[in-house]
This record gives C-alpha cells, sequence and structure tokens, in this order.
C-alpha cells in the first residue's frame, strides 16, 4: 500500500529555518513532557525539573523532532490554573533544556498569552494552543510578535464543558472540524502570523465524542485534503483508544497509538505527538520500510 502522496507543505521555526514536511518519511514526533500533578495519563511524573529535562534529553534522542511541554492540564473537567503558577512549573523547564540542548525545537503548551510571551522569551520556538486562539484574545498578538511556531487546535467549549451534550453534536464531524481550521488558520494569518508557522490540529478528545475521534483517525486523509497547512495528531493513549484496549488504563494504550500511528501515516499526517517516543519511533521506521518494498 502506498503513502498518500503530500501536497507541498512547510513549517517555519526561527532557530531552525524552513522544514520541508515533504522530506519527512513518516509523521514527525513530539514528545510530551506533562510538569502537571493532573494530567491523564503521566501527571506528577517529574518530582523536579532536572529529572524533566532528563526525560525530554531521552524523548530527543530516541526519535523525538520536538519536546511538547505544558504547565496546565486541559483534560476534560480540569479546572484552570493561575498564569503565575503554570509560569512557575513550565518557564524554568524551557530555560533549562534550552541549556542542555541549543537545538532542541522546544513547544510550549499553553493557551494563554502572558505565558506565551514569558515561554518564547525562556527559549520556547512554538506555542500549542489547545483553545486555538479562542480562550485568550491576545494569543494572536503575542504569536505574531514573537514569530513562534503555532499549532492551532480545533474545540469547544472550555475543559470544564466541553463534554457538554450540546458541544458533541456534529452532522460531520471531519467535515467540520476541518472547517473550522482552516477559519483559525485565516484568522491567526489576519493577526500576522505567517502560514508556513502554522500547524493544526483536529483536537482528539476535545468536545469528541469516543467514535468521533475515531472518525478524525479513520478518515485523516479527508482532513489532509482540507486543509493547506501540515497537520498534527495527539492520540497517544487517549479515551478513545479503550475500544480496542479492553478498557486499559492509558499507560497500557501505546501499542494501540501505534495502530493509529499506522493509519495516519498513511494518511499524509505530518506531526504526531506521543508519550512512548522510543517505541512510537521504532513503529513508524519499521512502517515505512516495509512500505518501500
Amino acid at each position: 500500500m502506498d503513502m498518500t502522496e503530500k501536497n507541498e507543505r512547510k513549517f517555519f521555526l526561527p532557530r531552525h529555518g524552513m522544514i520541508s514536511c515533504n522530506s519527512f518519511p513518516y509523521p514527525q514526533i513530539f514528545g510530551i513532557i506533562n510538569l502537571t500533578p493532573d494530567s491523564f495519563s503521566d501527571g506528577g511524573k517529574y518530582p523536579d525539573i532536572n529529572s524533566a529535562v532528563k526525560e525530554a534529553c531521552f524523548l530527543l534522542d530516541n526519535g523525538a523532532f520536538a519536546i511538547d511541554a505544558g504547565g496546565e492540564s486541559t483534560r476534560p473537567g480540569s479546572e484552570e490554573i493561575s498564569i503565575e503558577e503554570e509560569k512557575k512549573r513550565l518557564i524554568p523547564f524551557i530555560k533549562a533544556l534550552r541549556k542542555e540542548r541549543p537545538h532542541a525545537v522546544i513547544s510550549a503548551d499553553t493557551r494563554k498569552s502572558a505565558v506565551a510571551a514569558s515561554a518564547m522569551e525562556a527559549g520556547a520556538d512554538i506555542i500549542n494552543d489547545v483553545s486555538g486562539m479562542q480562550f485568550d484574545p491576545d494569543m494572536g498578538k503575542v504569536m505574531a510578535e514573537s514569530s513562534a511556531g503555532v499549532i492551532l487546535m480545533h474545540s469547544r467549549g472550555t475543559p470544564q464543558t466541553m463534554t457538554d451534550k450540546k458541544f458533541l453534536i456534529y452532522n460531520d464531524v471531519v467535515r467540520e472540524t476541518g472547517e473550522f481550521l482552516n477559519e483559525v488558520m485565516v484568522k491567526a494569518m489576519e493577526a500576522g502570523i505567517k502560514k508556513e508557522s502554522i500547524l493544526l490540529d483536529p483536537g482528539l478528545g476535545f468536545a469528541k465524542t469516543p467514535q468521533q475521534d475515531w472518525e478524525l483517525c479513520l478518515y485523516a486523509e479527508k482532513l489532509h485534503a482540507m486543509t493547506s497547512c501540515p497537520l498534527f495528531y495527539a492520540p497517544s493513549r487517549k479515551s478513545f483508544l479503550k475500544k480496542i484496549t479492553h478498557e486499559a488504563p492509558p499507560a497500557e494504550r501505546d501499542a494501540a497509538t501505534w495502530g493509529i500511528l499506522g493509519k495516519l501515516t498513511l494518511s499524509g499526517i505530518e506531526f504526531v505527538r506521543v508519550h512512548d517516543v522510543k517505541n512510537a519511533s521504532m513503529f513508524l521506521r519499521t512502517l515505512t520500510e516495509t512500505l518501500k518494498n
């Protein structure tokens, strides 16, 4: 089976220049560092900054294109924390990782413009806004002025409300998600963000039922065809995988995650976000080698 042919798509980062996504043999991996006590899979994993930096270096050495670090959980039902607390968790990590790995690509997962600005000053390259610039009206300005790479995600409501029934109604979840992503791309460009700086995330698990998450993965090529920026999928250990794992807890869903990564590879998706970078990278390398024959 041949992988979906990609249209020309690029991603620009100030420290790293223009990156041709067409040169990727498989989706490039963002490794996850959750600096939170309450993330759904690995909250409270790192007792101090040194342990988090050590883990980030391990991920980079084992196949991660970038590190995506967040200081606030945005899982369904999570509570918002203060800007000061989020900075306290995130900024020292970014500074320490930038010092340890000067050439690493670092993504700051935040929906708050004040945190985003501090993250860029500390050495981040990318702002990953799970609200798609809906939470903080100043986010677009901060992203544009900092020349950040940006990840803009589809969601509805907030972490406290996203599972409300009204936010889970779609006539066609793939089409409506694609329409939103195209709209937020235009909104970002109007704010001064360059198109080549944008990645678009369909928001698996955010205001979606498990079946809707499945549809966004099964029909990823349709979403890819609807959009013109590189796509960024984050399926790792998500609850929609319970269907395959027989209700296994998040930490036991890595193999199911790899299966989704295979589908996303065949659909031409450019970037993915995972917990188990080493084995996901091994899986993707093996898959692409077999597809050559």
